[in-house]
């Protein structure tokens, strides 16, 4: 179920768009990685509160988010620079040889991705790459249309855990179940597990 925000964000953390009483914020600590990552995220993203890149963006250091759609044109200036690959579920091969000093990943729904990767010429000139998922996955806010559809923090978790640091992964999914957690709270759902 989609979901966003109210447009004063009423009764929502700024931050992490959850209930002010299920915020959070405070249990957030600042993650430490070498791997840049670039989220170019779809203008519809910005204000859902399901949106997992900028519960991301709270988690680590080297995150930047470059908003795609709308009325501004887009940079393409944070695609550039050497190393830089673009994680995309379809990329054949899976993952190329070496290693990505920059990752840049779409936020969107799959069919918005498409739609973006045709639509920045930039995002085709990279090398891609294609990262199977944790083998336990997160129930998460949304239900992906594909059996190896990610959330945003998901595909950030396992890139760092491959091309970093498991030890990183942890503490982001950690942070990934705890806000899944709080926002089925928030709509007076339970887990199976809770």
């Amino acid at each position: 179920m989609r979901s966003s925000t109210p447009r004063d964000l009423s009764g929502l953390c700024p931050r992490c768009f959850l209930k002010l009483d299920l915020c959070l914020c405070s249990q957030l600590t600042c993650l430490r990685s070498n791997l840049q990552i670039v989220i170019v995220r779809h203008v519809r993203e910005e204000r859902l509160t399901s949106n997992t890149g900028r519960l991301a963006a709270l988690l680590l250091s080297n995150v930047r988010i470059v908003p795609y759609g709308g009325d501004e044109p887009f940079d393409e200036g944070p695609l550039r620079g050497d190393d830089t690959w673009l994680l995309f579920p379809d990329a054949k091969p899976a993952v190329p040889p070496g290693r990505p000093q920059r990752l840049v990943l779409l936020d969107a729904t799959f069919r918005q991705a498409r739609r973006m990767y045709r639509k920045i010429p930039g995002l085709r000139l990279l090398p891609q790459c294609a990262l199977k998922g944790p083998e336990q996955r997160t129930p998460g806010r949304r239900r992906s249309p594909r059996s190896d559809g990610l959330s945003t923090i998901e595909a950030i978790a396992t890139a760092l855990a491959q091309f970093e640091s498991p030890e990183l992964a942890a503490p982001l999914m950690a942070a990934y179940a705890e806000f899944v957690r709080r926002a089925d709270l928030a709509r007076g759902r339970k887990r199976p597990h809770d």
